[in-house]
């Protein structure tokens, strides 16, 4: 049981904001509108500023509803286990950080890196992270997506026993995502994997385009990893394959936004977090965008701040997403005024949900910490401050430990110089 891009200028957004598909909720809160005819515009944003309340009220996601079909769908392909019994298969070492090679970090404690070759392999990329307690073990879980030529593997997530970090390797096993298709059947998730958050039997997962696809932990199924199987997904004759992987963890359902709502209502999913703060758990969803190459629907007229974080608010009865008639309204949306972001935590010492870190890889990489009412504060890798390339994070809810899990720097394999880890640090030494 488990325990626990929009850069065209100012005319564009007025003309899809005021008159496009009768959209409502364009802009900050805080910035009322003139007066009609006036020529509204959108806000100027500056790097590093205060968090920003935004008006999402034209945004909702639909729950696709899928949760008793697609569990019927994969009953053919065997009988249904557990995370714990993943856990009692772990076929993969990742040594633990020493006082030597771990990245320079404020308040680090402790972490991991992978085994030899999923450091240096280059069709695997880690990007979101979150952490949990299943049975008695306490499990630290990171999202990779395939990043090789065709045909593509979808997203693959490692499930690591980081109960106790004194020893001299953590225990891990990839398992690969998927999604079924008809009885008996599954093909993979051709998705990026930027961002994972785990509330009781189910994983999230942001689907970058379209919102958040949601897996049973309780639903993993054991394939077949015969030579074969090496090269196939789905039934194969009398088996089923995985691309090599012994076990397959398979979607139940996913909360997307209509086609009916386009940009810049339309928000992108670029990372997940788990926030536990007051009486309602919510996942937080952010999108990342840049000033070069990747800009978000609210960019403007100051492209690569205009990334937006919003608070879906969660059944804590369920652990599905609160929905009215099948539609579930973000209960808080901000703008971050911070570009390149890749994750997010709260500020669990901070029982007020305005509060949050932001991992980034603007310059190089950097832990920011954010709320409503100050700037930034940050802490850059190129300060030896906090690591390169940082992606996901999780933070534990007794507001002890931060945990992030790094992509890694092109080439580089060793951990104190920007190869791929897994780490933690103290809550309190960047608060």
């Amino acid at each position: 049981m488990l325990k626990s891009a929009f850069t065209e200028g100012r005319g564009l957004f007025i003309a899809v904001c005021l008159a496009g598909a009768g959209l409502t909720g364009c802009g900050p809160e805080a910035e009322a509108l003139p007066e009609e005819g006036s020529g509204a515009v959108q806000q100027a944003l500056t790097e590093g500023a205060p968090l920003a309340t935004h008006d999402a009220s034209c945004l909702k996601l639909q729950d696709q509803n899928t949760w008793s079909a697609y569990t019927s769908y994969m009953t053919p392909v065997g009988p249904a286990l557990g995370l714990d019994d993943v856990l009692l298969d772990l076929n993969r070492a990742g040594p633990v950080l020493g006082s030597l090679n771990h990245p320079p970090a404020a308040g680090y404690k402790g972490g991991f890196r992978w085994n030899d070759g999923d450091m240096s392999t280059t069709e695997w990329i880690p990007q979101g992270m979150t952490a949990g307690v299943s049975g008695s073990t306490n499990v630290a879980v990171v999202a990779w997506h395939y990043a090789a030529a065709a045909p593509d593997k979808g997203v693959r997530i490692s499930v690591a026993d980081i109960s106790d970090m004194s020893l001299s390797a953590v225990n891990y096993r990839h398992v690969l995502l998927v999604r079924p298709t008809s009885s008996g059947n599954f093909t993979t998730i051709p998705e990026h994997g930027g961002g994972l958050a785990w509330f009781g039997n189910y994983l999230y997962m942001a689907d970058t385009a379209d919102g958040i696809r949601v897996f049973d932990l309780t639903q993993i199924r054991q394939v077949d990893t015969s030579t074969t199987c090496e090269t196939a997904i789905g039934k194969v004759g009398s088996v089923w394959c995985a691309y090599g992987y012994k076990y397959v963890l398979p979607q139940v359902s996913a909360y997307v936004v209509p086609t009916a709502t386009v940009s810049p209502c339309r928000p992108k999913f670029s990372f997940l977090g788990k926030d536990t703060r007051g009486t309602t758990p919510v996942v937080l969803s952010g999108e990342y965008c840049n000033n070069t190459g990747t800009s978000c629907p609210y960019d403007g007229s100051t492209p690569g701040l205009g990334g937006r974080l919003y608070r879906w608010p969660l059944d804590s009865a369920t652990n599905k997403l609160k929905t009215v008639s099948g539609l579930v309204a973000p209960e808080k949306a901000y703008i971050m005024n911070e570009p390149n972001v890749q994750g997010v935590a709260p500020i669990m010492t901070s029982t007020a949900a305005t509060s949050y870190w932001l991992s980034s890889t603007r310059y190089g990489g950097a832990l920011f910490k954010v709320s409503t009412s100050a700037s930034r504060t940050a802490y850059l890798s190129g300060s030896a401050q906090w690591a390169k390339m940082p992606e996901g994070m999780h933070a534990t809810g007794s507001g002890t430990n931060l945990w992030t899990a790094t992509e890694g720097v092109s080439g580089v394999t060793d951990p104190a110089s920007g190869g791929r880890v897994v780490f933690f640090a103290t809550q309190a030494s960047v608060d």
